[in-house]
């Protein structure tokens, strides 16, 4: 089919169904046994600050199938890395779709660059699957090169786990999200901020972008949520949140995340908090966990995920195309 056969045009939320398809159909096509769910790209779709009319574009053919779709997530408040999440589906392969997708992409990002600093360095940031050879090709053909790997990491377990031992001095406190979100948030932006590609943005757009993930996420359940506090302040010193089920896995556990402050790390926490969140699923009946972790993580937390019993999944390899040299505002090292 000609490419002048295909709509452009910005995607809708009504369009949420036909994307879970394409990307089910890309997880058929590589051999995985992902399954995506509408409900969360129209979660993801509505968060603050995001106007996906603008952001985003979808390539649908005659019928009204959606063959292709882009949508960039710049709308952080210094767009300096936007995220791309793309697809193709593999019925239009030969369609040489990507090389229109890729040129809206780029007009996109560049628009973007204005609320950038002008010395800084701007990229636009994707992945794909280890072995995906036709997406590896296509983003290799549009100016993108590998800078990263992460992993997809799996727990299954025959037993219900034993909890470690928190350090001394470090208790936990039950989870109430209208009381705890602000420490929760406040935990994880000082965590993070020794993560591969962390860019502070202000207090208030992190704590509005949590409040609309979890409040409107049915996966999540106040009770998978582990704060740890030190004992002799009070201040919150930990956490981990997980999910009932993992959005691409139904019968699966999810650890969205897991933050340590910097120092209070090296004591044992996190895998205090990690073997009691494993003890958690157990008991609603999820045998297998799943996360996803930065393969060259800045504080080697593959490695605390393989002492807790972990293992590595799937490959995910990162792809950047560079837009501006400049200044890297981005996180890169632990200095």
């Amino acid at each position: 089919m000609p490419e002048n056969a295909f709509v452009h045009r910005p995607l809708a939320l009504s369009d949420a169904g036909q994307v879970a398809s394409v990307a089910s159909a890309i997880a058929a096509y590589i051999g995985t046994d992902e399954r995506h769910q509408a409900e969360t790209f129209l979660v993801n779709w509505q968060e603050p600050g995001f106007d996906l009319a603008e952001m985003s574009l979808g390539i649908f053919d005659s019928a009204g199938k959606l063959a292709a779709h882009a949508i960039l997530w710049a709308n952080s408040e210094v767009p300096v890395h936007p995220w791309l999440d793309w697809g193709i589906h593999p019925d239009y392969y030969t369609s040489e779709l990507d090389a229109g997708l890729f040129a809206w992409v780029e007009k996109t990002a560049q628009a973007a660059l204005s609320r950038c600093p002008d010395d800084a360095r701007v990229s636009v940031v994707t992945g794909t699957h280890e072995g995906y050879a036709w997406r590896e090709a296509a983003l290799r053909r549009a100016g993108y090169a590998p800078n990263r790997v992460s992993f997809d990491m799996r727990i299954t377990m025959s037993e219900r786990p034993q909890a470690s031992q928190l350090p001394a001095g470090i208790a936990l406190r039950a989870y109430r999200h209208e009381r705890d979100l602000p420490l929760l948030v406040d935990v994880v932006r000082d965590a993070f901020s020794d993560h591969f590609g962390y860019l502070e943005q202000s207090f208030e757009k992190d704590l509005a972008e949590f409040q609309h993930w979890l409040d409107n996420d049915k996966h999540f359940a106040e009770e998978l949520v582990l704060l740890a506090y030190d004992e002799a302040t009070g201040e919150a010193v930990g956490c981990l949140l997980g999910l009932t089920q993992d959005h691409r896995h139904p019968e699966i556990g999810y650890i969205d995340l897991v933050g340590v402050r910097r120092g209070y790390r090296r004591r044992g926490l996190a895998q205090a908090l990690l073997t009691r969140s494993f003890r958690q699923f157990w008991d609603r009946g999820r045998a297998t966990v799943n996360l996803d972790v930065d393969g060259e993580s800045l504080t080697n937390a593959v490695a605390l995920y393989e002492r807790v019993g972990m293992t590595r999944q799937r490959a995910y390899i990162v792809y950047e195309k560079l837009l501006r040299d400049g200044i890297e505002l981005a996180k890169t090292t632990m200095e």
